[in-house]
């Protein structure tokens, strides 16, 4: 195993981890898979915003796309994803 590799995608995470916004989308997609106009909806942010953010996400690997038609779907990348999620959560509401 490669620590450095291992570090660089923890500081990868990390910093997708570091935006309001991003922690929202997960929450979101924590409960279901959703299309970029319903993340809109759902977070009251601009379409490029909530593409942006994604994009950060994606490139992390906490979040993957599907095509569905002309729809792109997002979704948490695994279900260790949503566990990472669960557990900040916990942690926020705990203090």
């Amino acid at each position: 195993m490669d620590y450095h590799d291992v570090d660089d995608r923890l500081f990868d995470i990390g910093r997708a981890l570091g935006c309001r916004v991003r922690l929202a989308l997960l929450r979101t997609l924590e409960e279901a898979e959703a299309s970029v106009s319903e993340l809109v909806e759902r977070s009251g942010a601009t379409q490029s915003n909530v593409s942006n953010h994604l994009a950060i996400l994606r490139d992390a690997g906490l979040v993957v796309a599907e095509r569905d038609g002309r729809v792109m779907r997002y979704r948490l990348a695994s279900p260790q994803v949503g566990d990472l999620v669960n557990a900040l959560s916990a942690a926020a509401e705990s203090r």
